[in-house]
């Protein structure tokens, strides 16, 4: 058998990048702090994230049709930390653009998505993305997030 924490902390070894996915529930701009992002493929351009079943925001995210994957800046920490816990965006200090689904202002990058498949995969499901949008609009150092802490690459 494999421990939890063991397994956890080997996982924590390797850094990834830090994102907010966001969508529109109920005239509000809603999101969470996801590090579980990968390119999927270039034609058509996919993208994965993960989220795990028994978090109280399963439900928003897991069947929202349309959503952005917000790849956050070195300067975004407060943020991604806040969205860790809140699900308002506005709460967490975000302003946003977007029609489709929230773009949060100061990311990178911002991919908007629309859902193309869920596979279930232990205690999270997969979500596969089209990416149906794309902005780069900073060019500064990512957030990362590597033996449970914060950095910055690039």
């Amino acid at each position: 058998m494999i421990d939890n924490r063991a397994f956890r902390d080997a996982l924590g070894c390797y850094p990834t990048g830090v994102t907010i996915v966001s969508t529109y529930s109920g005239g509000a701009a809603l999101g969470m702090t996801v590090n579980s992002f990968a390119s999927v493929s270039l034609d058509p351009p996919l993208v994965l994230w993960s989220i795990e079943r028994s978090t109280h925001r399963y439900d928003l995210l897991r069947n929202a049709r349309d959503y952005a994957i917000n790849i956050l800046a070195h300067d975004q920490r407060e943020m991604a930390e806040a969205c860790a816990q809140e699900a308002d965006l506005a709460l967490c200090g975000a302003s946003w653009t977007g029609d489709v689904a929230p773009m949060i202002d100061g990311a990178v990058a911002r991919l908007v998505c629309r859902q193309h498949a869920v596979h279930a995969g232990g205690d999270h499901d997969i979500i596969i993305g089209e990416v149906i949008a794309l902005d780069t609009p900073r060019t500064v150092a990512s957030l990362v997030f590597v033996r449970g802490g914060y950095g910055e690459a690039g």
